[in-house]
């Protein structure tokens, strides 16, 4: 026993419980311990679940095989994604210790050996979930033995897989009763009939169906897959419904399919009650009729993705809002959809509560589209904001937390719109600035009276608000892809939005706005004076609780002082280059950016609109 490690005195059974706790990569650095804890460390009751996409790219192929063969016997959860350096040695000594395997993904192992695959196939016959998409070693053999070794399998991907065609899918079909998730998208020959007529007999029990790029693909097929034979679907005299069992699925993508005309969706409408996700991309034949028959059959759709298809017009997007599924609808994408304007947009926005990602690219929308946008988002925050005022005044809710309101609550993608100006990008920051008061102060006429003497008697905007006891809570912030030029900024002011640095997001903004417009001030004076209500959305607070424009402060000893606008400007050009020079992604913030908004922070003679 060592007496200097206090963690060697404790059993076993109760090391393994807390270093599962830790995540995987946790548990290598920490292996590095000592012998004891290396011991610990690659126990096989901790590697259950292994996800190499997160750390394969700092093993040698050599160590995630010992890694993996260690603990063969009892992973159930493997997932080799991107793993491309593993050789022939490597992927046999991985399928030779693997055996008790559920899920298995090897998306993009196009090194993988054929009999390697074999193997671990016929080694684990409890497999539920496989993932072999982009897999060239994968044939027709390969999927007979998966037929015949894995018949509980519930979902196969084999997307791309260049070395099997229909011959070996009908197999799959055939021999997996229980398989619910179907993608085979860019394979061979799937247009023949014996394998739709397979496919048909399965697709009572499939939830999920990808024949994306699947070039073959006509409206015949689609035909079989529905009524199992290329004869015209029956239909009921009276009120033109399909005689046809209706279908369960919940995921249909037929995307990049360019022999498929508008028959198809019209022959889909009415058979498809449970569909939530439906992607028509890259097909340019279909029509605005054809498209609302089927959207008005499926009341539970929340993704629609007609990208590409150059036909569709606001027709759609009004059967959308027009539709059962408007409740529930939640992305929608219509990218290059050239005839698309703002009226329909307008009625999707309108209809549509739940609306988080619409992508609208390559379109003929204006301004007026991010305006409505603006409303709408605003308006949701807003009713939630007055039942939690209510709630508060009643003394049932405690302070708001300002993190639940900080998220993104609309993706809007406007960039490469020809009629979309640099006014909506800049109508979107002042947006994400906007602040919401709330308070326990019911009688609203009281914080009128209060307000010129606690500014006089008060030293910080903090100070105030703590004393009104008010609450400042974002409005949820709408993340904007605009045009080339316009990006970089709008991402920069959502950045630090995001990191509780509204001051210098409100200096980025005035400068953007200074820079197209010209004058900020009049606009931005304007923007800042709003009277304060409880529950009202405000923006600068500063100039708020002044009742001034925000070029007239007053300093401690009541005097006037200039605004401090010339020496903001100055401090901001390194902000704008770091602005200029960062990533149009929001997934990091580099150091420099958090270092610039620190020291900005510690010159402010007051914080902004942080006081959570």
């Amino acid at each position: 026993m060592n007496l200097r490690d206090p963690i060697s005195r404790l059993p076993r059974e109760l090391l393994v419980p807390i270093f599962n706790y830790l995540d995987s990569l946790e548990l290598i650095k920490l292996s590095a311990v000592s012998k004891a804890w290396y011991d610990i460390c690659y126990d096989g009751a901790l590697w259950q679940k292994i996800d190499a996409a997160e750390y394969y790219k700092h093993f040698t192929p050599c160590q995630l095989t010992k890694l993996i063969t260690r603990s063969g016997q009892f992973i159930k959860e493997l997932n080799l994604r991107g793993c491309v350096y593993l050789e022939n040695n490597e992927t046999l000594a991985i399928a030779k210790s693997l055996t008790n395997l559920l899920f298995i993904s090897l998306e993009g192992c196009r090194r993988f050996d054929h009999n390697a695959l074999t193997l671990l196939v016929r080694n684990n016959k409890l497999l539920t979930h496989a993932d072999f998409s982009g897999l060239n070693t994968l044939t027709n053999a390969s999927c007979f033995t998966i037929g015949s070794s894995c018949s509980n399998l519930v979902s196969l991907d084999v997307s791309w897989c260049m070395g099997c065609d229909a011959e070996g899918l009908i197999d799959v079909l055939t021999k997996c009763k229980y398989l619910r998730d179907f993608r085979i998208a860019g394979c061979r020959n799937v247009d023949e009939e014996k394998f739709m007529i397979a496919l048909h007999q399965a697709s009572r029990r499939l939830r999920k169906l990808s024949l994306h790029s699947c070039s073959s693909l006509t409206d015949d097929c689609i035909r079989i897959l529905i009524h199992g034979s290329t004869d015209p679907i029956p239909t009921d005299v009276l009120t033109n419904v399909p005689l046809v069992m209706p279908f369960k699925l919940q995921y249909l993508n037929i995307s990049h399919c360019v022999l498929l005309t508008s028959r198809t969706p019209f022959e889909l409408a009415g058979l498809l009650p449970e569909l939530a996700e439906l992607e028509l991309a890259g097909i340019p034949t279909l029509f605005d009729s054809d498209m609302s028959a089927l959207i008005l059959t499926t009341p539970n759709l929340t993704y629609l993705d007609c990208e590409d298809c150059v036909q569709l017009a606001d027709g759609t997007l009004c059967s959308i809002a027009q539709s059962a599924c408007h409740k529930v609808f939640r992305h929608g994408h219509f990218s290059f959809c050239d005839n698309i304007t703002d009226n329909g947009v307008t009625a999707l926005l309108d209809s549509c509560p739940s609306l988080q990602n619409l992508e609208l690219d390559n379109t003929r929308i204006t301004d007026a589209t991010v305006y409505r946008a603006i409303d709408v988002t605003r308006d949701r925050v807003y009713r939630i904001a007055c039942d939690i005022q209510k709630l508060i005044w009643a003394n049932e809710y405690d302070v708001p937390n300002v993190y639940d309101f900080s998220g993104i609550i609309l993706r809007l993608a406007t960039y490469d719109c020809r009629n979309v100006t640099w006014r909506s990008a800049l109508a979107v920051m002042r947006r994400n600035e906007e602040r919401m008061l709330v308070t326990r102060v019911r009688d609203v006429c009281k914080l009128d009276e209060l307000l010129p003497s606690l500014w006089a008697d008060a030293k910080s905007v903090e100070e105030i608000v703590h004393r009104l006891g008010v609450t400042l809570l974002p409005l949820g912030y709408i993340q904007l892809k605009s045009a080339f030029e316009h990006q970089k900024y709008v991402d920069g002011h959502l950045q630090f939005l995001m990191m509780d640095c509204f001051d210098t997001a409100v200096g980025l903004e005035r400068e953007f706005g200074n820079f197209y417009v010209g004058n900020p001030e009049f606009s931005y004076s304007t923007y800042a004076q709003t009277a304060i209500r409880p529950n009202l959305l405000v923006g600068n607070i500063e100039a708020l609780l002044h009742h001034v424009a925000p070029n007239q402060y007053t300093d401690a000893s009541g005097g006037a002082r200039h605004s401090p606008r010339v020496s903001v400007r100055f401090r901001r050009r390194s902000i704008m280059n770091q602005v200029r020079n960062a990533s149009t992604t929001l997934d990091g913030i580099t150091e420099d950016a958090n270092q610039i908004a620190l020291d900005r922070r510690r010159r402010s003679p007051l914080s902004g609109c942080t006081m959570m």
